[in-house]
């Protein structure tokens, strides 16, 4: 949060957080489909209409949360950008960076992928801004050479996109913990990996 912003617009994005974290606990504490938003702005400590003056639906905390995660990975594939050269090491690095952002508290992670489906998330939007960072990394490789020059890199995004979306759902559908997300993830990775060489 920067210096430059006044009293009100720091108390204005805390109290945005604070609602995010209450949602985000909510969800996976009672379920997306039994969490309203009376719930919602209560465990916030805010009016209601304080709560619908930031998020007119209940859908639009869990877009928030996930714009969140994607912030997240989008920093932590600028910083892969100078730490390493080849785009497989990069993709990796993503698929790892994407893992630990549901792994860090499981719980929540899978109430949110829930949550998200149950929102409509699939279809709410054409394409994920993470099939478009996805899409840079083949990019960014076949100017580098690293990369199949033939490979359509929209295709290549999204198919990678989606080997992450089926990887991470039988995640969240994992009751006993034996399908580890990260492990699945990269291993998912390296056959496309084969692929796009």
């Amino acid at each position: 949060m920067s210096s430059r912003l006044g009293l009100r617009e720091r108390k204005k994005v805390q109290t945005r957080d604070r609602l995010i974290r209450c949602a985000a606990a909510l969800f996976a504490e009672r379920g997306y489909d039994s969490t309203t938003m009376e719930d919602i702005a209560e465990c916030a400590d805010v009016a209601r209409a304080t709560a619908f003056n930031y998020f007119s639906r209940k859908e639009d905390f869990v877009l928030a949360w996930f714009d969140r995660r994607r912030g997240e990975l989008a920093e932590a594939l600028a910083d892969s950008a100078e730490a390493e050269t080849e785009t497989s090491d990069r993709l990796r690095h993503a698929f790892v960076a994407i893992a630990r952002l549901f792994t860090q508290d499981p719980a929540t992670g899978r109430a949110m992928v829930r949550a998200w489906v149950q929102a409509g998330g699939p279809t709410l939007t054409p394409e994920s801004e993470t099939t478009h960072m996805l899409t840079g990394l083949v990019r960014s490789g076949q100017k580098k050479g690293d990369v199949d020059a033939r490979i359509d890199p929209d295709q290549a995004g999204r198919l990678l996109f989606d080997a992450y979306l089926g990887v991470l759902y039988r995640w969240v559908n994992d009751q006993g913990d034996q399908f580890p997300l990260e492990d699945n993830l990269i291993a998912a990775l390296d056959v496309l990996l084969d692929g796009i060489r």
